[in-house]
Order: C-alpha cells, then sequence, then structure tokens
C-alpha cells in the first residue's frame, strides 16, 4: 500500500513540465496531487477513486496491478502518472510502526495510476522490490519516462530499473499526521528524539 508521499523539488518540477509548485512533504489521501493526464496534459486530480457507480463512496488510493484488469471498480477507468519525489512506508514490528522514507536521489519518480474524471485518482501498486521489501511487501509501479505514453494508452509496464535506484531510510513518527508538513519531515530518524505524533 502507498498512503502518503511527497512532491517537494520545485526545481525539477519547473524544468520538466513548466508548473510552479508549493513543496508538500506529506502528501495525503483527498488531497489535490499532479498527475499527467491520458491527454498527456499535466493536471490537478484528487487523490481518491470511485467508481461511477458506486452507490457509497468507495475512497480507494490504491490498485492493484495484479487485478488491475479483471477488477469492476477499474474497468472504467483512465490511465495517469502520478509525480512525487517520494513515498513513506511504514514497517510493522509487533505493535510498533516505523515510517522510511524511499527516494531516488535528486531525480523525480513516476507513479502508474488510474483516475476517472467524476471522482479522482488511485496509485497502481505491485509487490515490492527484494531489496526494500522487509520495510513493506507493496510499492506504487514506477514508470521510467520512455515508458509515459505506453502506460497512458493501455500497455501494462509493471517492472522497471527504477526501483533499483531507490534509496530509503527511517524518518520520525511525525509523518503520521498529515497535518505535519514541513522539511522536518525528511529527516533521518533520530532515535534520541522520540515523539509520539500520532
Amino acid at each position: 500500500m502507498c498512503g502518503r508521499y511527497t512532491l517537494s523539488n520545485k526545481g525539477k518540477v519547473k524544468e520538466k513540465f513548466n508548473k510552479e509548485i508549493i513543496p508538500n512533504f506529506n502528501i495525503a489521501p483527498r488531497n489535490d496531487v499532479l498527475l499527467i493526464n491520458k491527454e498527456e496534459k499535466v493536471c490537478v486530480m484528487n487523490w481518491n477513486y470511485n467508481p461511477s457507480w458506486a452507490k457509497k463512496p468507495m475512497n480507494l488510493i490504491n490498485a492493484r496491478s495484479e487485478t488491475l484488469i479483471e477488477k469492476p471498480s477499474f474497468k472504467e477507468s483512465s490511465r495517469c502518472i502520478l509525480i512525487a519525489d517520494g513515498w513513506y512506508e511504514w514497517q510493522r514490528e509487533r505493535n510498533i510502526k516505523k515510517p522510511y522514507y524511499h527516494f531516488r536521489k535528486n531525480e523525480l519518480v513516476y507513479f502508474a495510476g488510474i483516475y476517472n474524471k467524476s471522482s479522482g485518482c488511485a496509485i497502481v501498486t505491485k509487490e515490492s522490490h527484494k531489496k526494500f521489501s522487509f520495510i513493506h511487501n507493496r510499492q506504487p509501479v514506477l514508470l521510467e519516462e520512455k515508458d509515459f505514453s505506453k502506460w497512458l494508452n493501455g500497455q501494462d509496464i509493471f517492472e522497471s530499473t527504477i526501483s533499483e535506484e531507490i534509496d530509503f531510510y527511517q524518518v520520525n513518527n511525525k509523518i503520521n499526521n498529515p497535518k505535519n508538513n514541513n522539511p522536518d519531515n525528511l529527516l533521518k530518524f533520530n532515535k534520541n528524539d522520540i515523539i509520539n505524533y500520532a
């Protein structure tokens, strides 16, 4: 599951997409997020997917790549690409959850996504790369720029070499609260500075 991520590199977003952003160090479900839609246009959409036929909100934020094609919830969806520069994932140890930040040094990362115009978008996930699977068993599907058009036009691209370039480290549990949105979220965890922010 991918339930929290970041987009803070203003320079890279400006360079690649000519867009100005407000850095966000704790993007949470139901936030508005920056993405590339099926028409290959950069736009803002809500991170919260609901099939048009659903009688009650389903509020989906992830879609498993393994069942993407067959699941009724996603059959009417279009493809998109969410723009990010890292994501958080929690490692569970007994009753303790330790957050880790995953990132590609000095680069943006691109999550495969789906959307519909009546609600919003969801991140497509897959089994985690062996390098960081000890943290969590799922990760976003990461796309290379050369594969953008293929993904947006319906080709399934669930594997890339990008996962091999991902670094990660433990961060403070203050990111558990989505209201905590500042650059300190990205500082490496210091066990001498434990505060309960949940």
